[in-house]
């Protein structure tokens, strides 16, 4: 494997490699054998069997440069860099065991933009894709003519003209790196292996192999210069990335991952601290009633008219929070019911159905 090029000190001229090294050469994962037509037609079947085009389903004919982006999309965790430290640290993620030390559980999702999210007791990773450790992949379409005549460049998302495979190098570049930092031990390659994280040909052996590659004996910091910004950070908090995105769109926003997936789900979470601001009432309210029968209290008009004011409070309190929870849950079904009402329609028009109207008419017609 070409080397990645070394740091120079301040005065010497530094040599530019003609071509940027792919981060790995050995292929672990059984075949990659053959010409270019069966290893493009192999690559081709590890990729999904189908994907989303706006609600819409389609299985993939190529390795088609939307569908790699579509696997490799983290723009909404790109918009909100700049708020990223809120939520999260600029370090690698800690190895899958500790993860399980910490009593997370260990939740498969696909979209590139959760991996590494976390939150109510589980953490999101999204399992690597075998395409992701083909060679053959990264040399064939995460490098254009212009890359190949360029050297190694530091990632830099706020060029103006912005090289779409550099951009897709990059987020899969960072996401390996995840990879090399959530499987340090054997025991992080059993659990990956376990959960499915991990495909079932690799090995220990191969692994080991396939990390010592891409780190070349040295340390991934020189390599997280060349990531998109997201994978700089390791994991992230789910319940901040949810105030980021309610502080930047608005309390009717779903948030970064929906927390909630029902109205059940919603009075559940919300009346707990209900629950608690009432214990901590009753606990005051208990304090005052002992204040009232001791002699120096009881005829203590400050403490009389302070006694009399939070009762007046206690009584009030739990009756604006409910209401305050009602009311707002009934915004966000009426909300909820106009947007499912609005998408119906823009459904009926992309299919060329009306089913609604169709239906009334069969049960006229009956």
């Amino acid at each position: 494997m070409e080397q990645m090029p070394q740091e120079h000190e301040p005065g010497l001229r530094q040599q530019v490699a003609p071509t940027p090294p792919l981060p790995f050469s050995c292929n672990i994962l059984n075949g990659g054998e053959g010409d270019d037509h069966n290893r493009e037609k192999e690559l081709l079947d590890q990729f999904p069997a189908s994907y989303r085009v706006d609600d819409d389903i389609r299985a993939p004919v190529t390795p088609e440069l939307d569908l790699i982006a579509r696997e490799m999309n983290v723009k909404r965790l790109q918009d909100i860099i700049h708020l990223l430290w809120l939520a999260g640290r600029p370090v690698p993620p800690r190895p899958l065991h500790f993860q399980l030390s910490l009593g997370r559980e260990i939740t498969v999702r696909e979209q590139m933009e959760a991996h590494l999210v976390w939150g109510s007791g589980r953490i999101f990773i999204k399992p690597i894709p075998r395409y992701l450790l083909n060679p053959h992949f990264w040399e064939k379409h995460l490098f254009c003519d212009q890359c190949r005549g360029q050297g190694v460049a530091k990632f830099d998302d706020t060029a103006s003209s912005r090289c779409t495979h550099r951009q897709l190098r990059a987020c899969a570049l960072g996401f390996l790196l995840s990879y090399v930092a959530l499987v340090a031990y054997e025991s992080d390659f059993t659990i990956a292996k376990e959960r499915r994280l991990i495909p079932a040909e690799v090995t220990w052996l191969r692994w080991r192999e396939f990390v010592r590659e891409i780190l070349a004996g040295e340390s991934a910091n020189r390599l997280y210069t060349h990531v998109a910004p997201r994978f700089i950070y390791g994991e992230l908090r789910l319940n901040r990335l949810n105030l980021i995105c309610l502080a930047l769109q608005g309390p009717l926003s779903s948030g970064f991952v929906a927390t909630w997936h029902s109205f059940g789900s919603f009075y559940r979470d919300n009346s707990a601290w209900i629950i608690t601001i009432t214990a901590y009432v009753i606990l005051i309210l208990s304090a005052v009633q002992v204040g009232l029968t001791t002699s120096r209290l009881s005829g203590n008009e400050v403490f009389q008219a302070a006694a009399y004011g939070f009762s007046i409070f206690a009584i009030l309190i739990p009756i604006f929070t409910l209401g305050l929870l009602v009311t707002f849950s009934a915004i966000l079904w009426a909300y909820n019911v106009m947007r499912t009402r609005r998408f119906e329609a823009k459904r009926s028009k992309t299919l060329s159905r009306a089913w609604r109207s169709k239906e009334r008419k069969s049960n006229s017609t009956d």
